[in-house]
Parts: structure tokens; sequence; C-alpha cells
């Protein structure tokens, strides 16, 4: 689910992401045009893999100087990108 604001883009995930996934949230991804700061809320998202971590890296590559955040993982998911050091490459908040 996506919405749009004047000063930001705002992309809500929800439930698991994994392989079974994995086209949906590239396409996802790839269609993240344009330069305004990209939020992703992540509250709904009970499950990542190695899957969502590589789409969210080339996501990184390919917007190099976007501001990007991942916003209100679960603590499950907080570790995961803590463990990959996403925390270095995108802002994380609570």
């Amino acid at each position: 689910m996506t919405d749009t604001d004047r000063e930001e883009f705002l992309l809500r995930l929800h439930g698991e992401y994994d392989l079974t996934r994995k086209d949906e949230i590239a396409t996802l991804f790839e269609s993240m045009d344009g330069d305004a700061p990209l939020v992703i809320d992540m509250t709904g998202v009970t499950y990542i893999d190695s899957t969502i971590l590589s789409q969210l890296a080339l996501l990184r590559m390919r917007h190099k100087y976007r501001a990007i955040t991942l916003a209100s993982p679960s603590t499950h998911v907080r570790r995961v990108l803590g463990i990959a050091k996403f925390d270095k490459i995108f802002r994380i908040t609570p």
C-alpha cells in the first residue's frame, strides 16, 4: 500500500517478506521513482529474510542520495536489520 504526501513518499508493508514475495517486492521497489524522502513503514511486517534485505540493498544502491527511513520495525525485524548492518545505510526509527 502506498500513500503520497507533499513532503515524503510513504510505503506501508504488511505480512511476511521472504522468497515467495521476491517478485512483488522487487517490482514495488523498482517503481519508487523520484527524490522525495521515502519512508517504508514496517509496522505490519512480521517476518523478513535475506530476500527483502537484498531488495532493500538494491533500493539503496539505486537511490544513493535519497533519504530512506525504515519506520517502526518489530523487535525481530529490527534485530535482522541490525545484524545486516542496515542501520549504517538506512535511518531506522522506533
